[in-house]
């Protein structure tokens, strides 16, 4: 195999786009450790650290993906992956909705149990 074919048959992101990816999360994940030694020492808002520190993960886990899991080049693949797991999602989430619904109680007391059942957890002193 020559190097023309070599290079050819390599499809992706080069050497250095892996190098300067790995800069980026090391840079994000510094920034994520300075928000939470911020918040520690209350120069920075619980909320305001927590948001910081939520679209770091974001913007890394974006990357992670869009490199290392290939992404970049199988966009186009991606789109049999998505859209059968947001149809099955949805039909998960209406299908066990009633049940959830059903468990619901309306009286308040969630561990009351039903009327007449006899059967249930007694307390001291009943």
């Amino acid at each position: 195999m020559t190097d023309m074919q070599h290079s050819e048959a390599h499809e992706g992101p080069s050497f250095q786009a892996y190098l300067f990816v790995f800069g980026v999360l090391s840079v994000f994940t510094a920034i994520s450790f300075v928000v939470n030694d911020f918040v520690r020492h209350g120069y920075l808002s619980s909320i305001a650290g927590l948001l910081l520190i939520l679209g770091v993960a974001v913007c890394k886990a974006i990357l992670v993906a869009m490199y290392f899991m290939h992404l970049v080049i199988d966009w186009g693949k991606l789109y049999y992956l998505v859209f059968p797991v947001l149809i099955l999602g949805t039909m998960l989430v209406i299908v066990l909705l009633p049940d959830i619904v059903l468990a619901w109680s309306h009286r308040g007391d969630l561990f009351q149990p039903p009327l007449g059942s006899g059967s249930g957890p007694r307390m001291m002193g009943n």
